[in-house]
Parts: structure tokens; C-alpha cells; sequence
């Protein structure tokens, strides 16, 4: 293993951020943005309702991320190339799996499968190399890791909506399942290492922090960072942004016909939803290396409020295309907020098992944000309960982080 590291032409920070870069690129397969592309053609095709899959997603979910913690602490114990490998391997196995669904009951497998290697897995490990390696710059890295994401945003929806419309949508999920052995595998086998100390290097790809520190890293164990305000702080920000993107995301065209916005106008939304996801991942990085993460919760929970009032206050394209654009915001502010600010708080020492413990409560908004947004379409026939619900929370969190201090270890 150190071969390949110490023997680099440059500093190998930068490997480990594209790596991490690509890897948070590669899970959208199991992505809302990527899942939601799929959602109409297994519905018509399995002859199931909206909210059958609705629940299969959430139990899928749950089911998936549940291992989130054991996983983290495995990282943290093993390291994270041996983990990355596994896990690229499981998020092409389900891709396969998800290609011969023949059922309700295969669908909440397939869904648990997809979501856990993509979610639970892949993204988890992706974010923690990263943190791994920068700590002075680790808001713009970070950041810029998160990018992938929003990258994928916008590179695979339009993709899988060709394969689905030429090749079917289980020969779609062949093709993606090929695309993550070849291009993916690769990367976690040789590219995913260990923090920079046991190689004899610094930091931040040896770069000069952009602040001087004043403090040395914090080193807080799970059960530490539980006990105080900011950790749930983070997990609420991340348990909403879930919950309300994931419920949009998923029935992304269901909400557009609603709003008069055709399919192919809806794919080129995505579009633009993760252009700005990506741009204010960067921004909100940038701004995390000189503020704390706390102080720019308000930002992230206002623009979620603002994209849930937006399907209720208009219709057509251009409120669709600012919906959109909203939703990207508060999804790219809340990344990078995400991204570092457990590593911020905490130190790295342990931060495998504390990122695992916190992915739990952050995908469970995932898992229940559809829900709400099914029975409401279910009973009344359009979303307006679950949007007003949804802006009424992001608001509440917005005023309640205002109250949360920053963690301390006890003396």
C-alpha cells in the first residue's frame, strides 16, 4: 500500500479527493435523483400504486442503513480500502438484483440492497477518506468531495431515462451494474487509503491552512459526540434535507406534471437542480473553513422552506425551474455542512463509528420523508399538507439552531 502513495509525483491528498470526488459520484444508482427515473416504469410494469412503492422505499431504506454504525466502526478498525472494495462490489451486485425484480416484495429487497451500498456504504466511506486527510481545508475538500454528488446529479438522470427509453429499465440496471465494476472497483482497490500520518505526510496536501489554528483536533468517542447539542444538531438539518428531498426527488415527476411541466422539461430540471446543488456545495465549503457549521444551519433550513412553499404558490416551467434551483441550494448547503462539520466537531479519531451512528438518523428522513408526501396525495389528492408540514419544520430547525452551543469535552 505505501508504495503507491509515497511514491507519487505529487501529494497524494489529491488522489484521495478525486477518489472521494468520484465515489460520492458513483452512488447515485442509489440516489433519489437516479432512483426517482425509474420509479414510473417499475410501477407500470410491476402493476403496483405509488404508494406500495412509496413504503417499499422507506422499509427499503430503514433496512439499508441500519448497518450504517457497524460499518463505520469497521472503517474506522480496518480502514478504508478494504471496506470501499466490498461495497463497490455489493452496489453492482444490487444494481443486478434490481434488474430481475418481479414483485412488490423483491422491489423493498432490491430498494434495501440499492440503498445501503449506495447510502449506507459508498457515500459514508467516500466523505470519510476525505475528512481522513484534510483538517485545516477540510470545508472547501469536503465540499469539493460532495460535488461528486451533485455531478452525478446531472450526468445520470438524463442517461438513465435513453437506457429506459431504448433498452428497457432492467437492462438499464445491467448497464449501470457493468459501468460500476469497471470504472468504480478499480478506484476503491487502489485509491482509497488510511489517514496521511501513517504515511509519513501531512495534511491538507501539505498546503498552509487557510486560518491559523487555534486549537488542536478534538478527539470525541461515539458515545461523547451523542451527548451533545451539535451532533443532533447536524442530524436534524440532514434527517429534514432527506426527508423533503428525497419525498420531491422521488415523485420529482409526478410533482412537475402537477405543476404542468412535461417529462422531458422535468429531466432537463434535474438539470439545473444539481448545477446548484453542486455550486453551493462549493460555496457553503468555502464559507465552512471560516465559520462554524452551526452558524450556517439558517441558511440551509431557509432555502428547504422556500422550495416547499414554491409548489404550492405557482405552477408552469419558470416556478418549476426555481423550485428546482431551491431544492439544489438547500441540498448542496446541507452537504457540505454535513460533510465536514462532524469531522469539525469531533476529530477523526473515531469519526467512522460517529459519521455511521449519524447516518441512521439522516437517511431515516430518507426512509420516512416519502410517506407523508404518499398519504397526502393518498387522502386528498395533491401534496399540500406534506409541503406546508415540510416548511413549517425546516423553519423550526432554522430558529432552534440558534440555541445549540459548540461541543466541549468534558475536563
Amino acid at each position: 500500500m505505501g508504495p503507491l502513495v509515497q511514491g507519487s509525483p505529487f501529494h497524494f491528498g489529491w488522489m484521495i479527493l478525486l477518489a472521494g470526488t468520484f465515489g460520492s459520484f458513483m452512488t447515485l444508482p442509489g440516489q433519489t435523483a437516479g432512483v426517482s427515473v425509474f420509479i414510473d416504469p417499475i410501477i407500470a410494469e410491476l402493476d403496483i400504486s405509488r404508494t406500495t412503492v412509496s413504503v417499499a422505499y422507506t422499509t427499503g431504506t430503514l433496512a439499508g442503513v441500519l448497518p450504517a454504525p457497524i460499518i463505520g466502526r469497521w472503517i474506522d478498525r480496518r480502514g478504508p480500502r478494504i471496506a470501499a472494495t466490498i461495497i463497490v462490489a455489493g452496489l453492482a451486485a444490487a444494481c443486478l438484483y434490481m434488474a430481475v425484480v418481479q414483485s412488490a416484495s423483491m422491489l423493498f429487497l432490491g430498494f434495501a440492497l440499492l440503498r445501503g451500498a449506495a447510502i449506507g456504504g459508498l457515500s459514508l466511506v467516500s466523505q470519510h477518506i476525505v475528512n481522513l486527510w484534510f483538517v485545516h481545508r477540510r470545508g472547501i475538500a469536503a465540499a469539493a468531495g460532495s460535488i461528486g454528488l451533485a455531478t452525478g446529479s446531472m450526468a445520470f438522470p438524463p442517461i438513465f431515462n435513453w437506457l429506459i427509453g431504448n433498452y428497457g429499465w432492467r437492462a438499464a440496471y445491467v448497464s449501470v451494474a457493468a459501468l460500476i465494476t469497471v470504472t468504480m472497483l478499480p478506484v476503491a482497490m487502489s485509491l482509497f487509503r488510511d489517514r496521511p500520518e501513517k504515511y509519513g505526510m501531512t495534511v491538507d496536501a501539505g498546503l498552509p491552512a487557510i486560518i491559523k489554528a487555534t486549537a488542536e483536533e478534538p478527539s470525541f468517542t461515539r458515545a461523547e459526540a451523542l451527548r451533545t447539542g451539535a451532533f443532533w444538531l447536524l442530524c436534524a438539518i440532514g434527517f429534514l434535507t432527506n426527508a423533503v428531498g428525497t419525498a420531491l426527488l422521488l415523485n420529482h415527476f409526478s410533482i412537475m406534471g402537477a405543476m404542468n411541466v412535461d417529462r422531458s422539461q422535468a429531466v432537463s430540471v434535474l438539470i439545473a437542480y444539481a448545477t446548484v446543488q453542486a455550486a453551493l456545495t462549493l460555496g457553503t465549503g468555502a464559507m465552512l473553513d471560516r465559520y462554524e457549521p452551526r452558524r450556517l444551519v439558517p441558511f440551509a433550513m431557509i432555502l428547504l422552506a422556500l422550495t416547499s412553499s414554491l409548489p404550492i404558490a405557482g405552477q408552469g416551467t419558470l416556478v418549476g425551474w426555481v423550485y428546482a434551483m431551491c431544492l439544489g441550494a438547500a441540498y448542496g448547503s446541507q452537504q457540505a455542512i454535513s460533510a465536514a462539520g462532524f469531522a469539525r466537531y469531533f476529530g477523526r479519531d473515531h469519526l467512522g463509528a460517529i459519521r455511521g451512528a449519524s447516518f441512521v438518523f439522516g437517511i431515516s428522513g430518507a426512509a420516512f420523508g416519502p410517506l407523508p408526501f404518499a398519504f397526502s396525495v393518498e387522502l386528498t389528492g395533491s401534496y399540500f399538507a406534506a409541503l406546508v408540514a415540510s416548511l413549517a419544520l425546516a423553519l423550526a430547525c432554522a430558529t432552534a439552531s440558534f440555541y445549540v452551543s459548540a461541543p466541549k469535552l468534558a475536563a
